[in-house]
């Protein structure tokens, strides 16, 4: 608890503080939604909260940043793996981010992050079967990072708006029972349209592979896809808050499917989910 702690004081530093020859940063990311299956098991049927922060600064005039980070989830349910908190401290480098784009082809390249991770873990729920499953207690990351949003700000909003997440990493432990040592790669695509009012439909893809196999990394093997609709109440008001910019509203209807596979528990196999709820993001 002394590293979250410490975590906590270095992001109110980050986010509220102006320091000399420093620029700070701050990021952060909550999702709170109902999911039919959370591709976890049928009848899962309840709110699952997914969230994570960085706060730091650049080092100097550089494109280089210090920052500490988490990635948490909580749920209804008492099950370790979605009441989880993995905090520790990173550093990252936008290595174009001085690009020079000449389109909506090539401007995600200044989005673009390398990054590194030293992570420690805690449990919100179940600590002990945690512990008596022998999982990891830190966890090494290496990767590239990007966000990119495309007619999302000043839309014109009679074009398609898109955005793009994608991260590729090698985990050392991954907070598993076993040795990872693997890369694990996120690729979460959404295309979609104005409405106008701030009511916007799309398609959306999140893809999930992985270097492990075998029915126990059936999680890390996956695919979801499907249409959403969401409302942004805030995005093209002319206000202050930008907390409040990208709050969003959403329902989603995905299909699910295995690349790998599938889990060996039939009750874990999952082949749709319906999910709704709030989304919002800061700073990035």
């Amino acid at each position: 608890m002394a590293r979250w702690k410490l975590f906590i004081a270095f992001s109110l530093l980050a986010c509220n503080t102006a320091l000399a020859d420093i620029t700070p940063f701050c990021e952060l990311w909550n999702d709170f939604a109902y999911f039919d299956t959370n591709n976890e098991r049928k009848g899962f049927s309840s709110i699952l909260g997914r969230y994570e922060g960085k706060a730091g600064v650049y080092l100097f005039d550089t494109p280089i940043q210090l920052y500490g980070a988490y990635y948490g989830t909580t749920a209804q349910s008492g099950d370790y793996w979605d009441n989880s908190i993995f905090s520790g401290f990173g550093i990252r480098v936008k290595p174009f981010q001085d690009f020079p784009a000449s389109g909506w082809q090539n401007e995600w390249i200044r989005d673009i992050k390398l990054f590194g991770e030293s992570l420690s873990s805690n449990y919100l729920k179940g600590s002990d079967s945690a512990e008596a499953a022998g999982l990891a207690k830190q966890d090494t990351r290496y990767g590239i990072d990007l966000w990119h949003e495309w007619n999302l700000d000043n839309a014109n909003e009679n074009l398609p708006w898109g955005e793009l997440w994608a991260n590729l990493s090698y985990r050392k432990t991954n907070f598993g029972w076993e040795d990872f040592k693997e890369y694990v790669f996120y690729f979460q695509p959404k295309l979609g349209k104005h409405l106008g009012r701030g009511i916007e439909v799309y398609l959306k893809g999140d893809l999930t592979i992985s270097g492990k196999g075998g029915p126990s990394y059936s999680f890390l093997n996956l695919a979801d896809y499907g249409v959403g609709i969401r409302f942004e109440p805030w995005r093209k008001m002319n206000i202050d808050n930008d907390f409040l910019k990208k709050f969003k509203m959403f329902v989603e209807a995905l299909g699910v499917s295995y690349l790998k596979d599938r889990p060996a528990d039939p009750s874990k196999n999952v082949s749709s989910d319906v999910r709704f709820g709030i989304d919002f993001s800061y700073g990035r």
